[in-house]
């Protein structure tokens, strides 16, 4: 089943979430709305800025690998689908701002793959 992450809207954090699909859809829009650097404990948690000043083409495939390669470091239990930007300008990138929305698919209910038990 396909998930939709949206860094467009705000998201209210929840310390016990009841599933593990709210708990990896809550961890992924934590790291897609965190900036690389900006976590104190973890400092590559987030998304690199690199792509700011680039021209939108080559800033949302920057972004895009990035997303890619973060979700496989920080949740292996999600797989991206699709990435979008939403417009949050309302026209055409002249806001500058780029919010990802992330298709994902959550793999496994719970996590174990071998079913011992144990992640």
């Amino acid at each position: 089943m396909a998930y939709i992450v949206d860094t467009s809207s705000r998201q209210e954090i929840n310390l016990h979430p009841a599933t593990v699909e709210e708990e990896v859809l809550q961890n992924l829009w934590m790291l897609y709305s965190s900036l690389e650097c900006g976590v104190p404990l973890d400092r590559g948690l987030g998304l690199a800025a690199g792509y700011t000043d680039r021209p939108p083409g080559v800033a949302e495939a920057l972004l895009q690998a990035e997303i890619y390669d973060k979700t496989e470091k920080y949740e292996p239990r999600a797989e991206v689908v699709n990435i979008s930007f939403a417009d949050t300008s309302g026209k055409d990138y002249t806001g500058g701002i780029l919010k990802p929305v992330v298709e994902v698919e959550i793999n496994g209910s719970d996590g174990d793959t071998d079913g011992d038990g144990i992640w």
